[in-house]
C-alpha cells in the first residue's frame, strides 16, 4: 500500500514559520541613526504632535514625503504647518551654517535675543498637557504599534498571520480527508473482481 509523502504539509508548514519568523525578528534601525526628517515624519504618522526640529528637518521630511502619504493624507500640510509654526516661534532670524548637523537654535528650545540672553520658546499648543487623555485601548494599540514609519504596520502582520493560519488550515483538512479516504480503502479490501 502506497503512502503519499507528506512533504507539501510539511512544506507550507515551514513557509509560514519562516514568513513569521522573518516578519517578526527583522531588525530595526539604530535610532541614533534616523535622519531628523524620518523622526518628522515618524512623530506624524504616530499621531503625535510634531516635535521641534531644525528647519530644515521639515524640508526635507516634506520632500522625502512618500507618494501615496503626499497625494492621500494631510502630511504634507501638517508637516509645512510645523515648519511655519517654528519659524514664527524664532526671535532672532539666525541662517543656519550646517544644515545636515543637529545643532541648531531652533532645535535647543530657547534662542538668543539681540541682548545675549536667552529666552524660552513657548511649547506648542498641541503639547501633551493640551491634550486630552488617552483612553487604555489607544495606550494597548500604540504600545503594540510600530513606532517607526518604514516599519512594518501591525495590521500587515496580524493579516499575514491570519493568511498563513488559513493555509495551515485547508492544508491540514486536505490532509485529514486523504487520511480518511486512505482508511476507507483499506477498510474496503481490496476490489472484488
Amino acid at each position: 500500500m502506497p503512502k503519499r509523502p507528506s512533504a507539501p504539509i510539511s512544506l507550507v508548514l515551514a513557509l509560514t514559520a519562516g514568513l513569521l519568523l522573518a516578519v517578526l525578528v527583522l531588525p530595526g534601525q539604530a535610532a541614533a541613526a534616523t535622519p531628523c526628517w524620518k523622526k518628522v515624519l515618524n512623530d506624524w504618522s504616530n499621531g503625535r504632535p510634531i516635535g521641534t526640529y531644525p528647519l530644515h528637518c521639515y524640508r526635507d521630511a516634506i520632500r522625502n514625503l512618500p507618494e501615496d502619504l503626499r497625494d492621500y493624507s494631510s502630511a504634507s500640510d501638517d508637516i509645512e504647518a510645523a515648519l511655519q509654526a517654528q519659524i514664527a516661534k524664532r526671535n532672532v532670524r539666525v541662517p543656519q551654517i550646517n544644515p545636515t548637523g543637529s545643532s541648531s537654535s531652533s532645535s535647543s528650545g530657547s534662542t538668543g535675543n539681540k541682548a545675549g540672553k536667552t529666552q524660552k520658546i513657548p511649547e506648542s499648543i498641541a503639547s501633551k498637557e493640551a491634550m486630552p487623555p488617552r483612553s487604555a485601548y489607544r495606550r494597548a494599540i500604540d504600545n503594540l504599534g510600530t513606532s517607526n514609519a518604514d516599519a512594518v504596520p501591525l495590521p500587515l502582520i496580524v493579516l499575514a498571520s491570519f493568511g498563513a493560519f488559513l493555509l495551515v488550515l485547508a492544508a491540514a483538512m486536505a490532509a485529514t480527508k486523504r487520511v480518511r479516504s486512505i482508511r476507507e480503502q483499506q477498510r474496503r479490501g481490496p476490489p472484488r473482481s
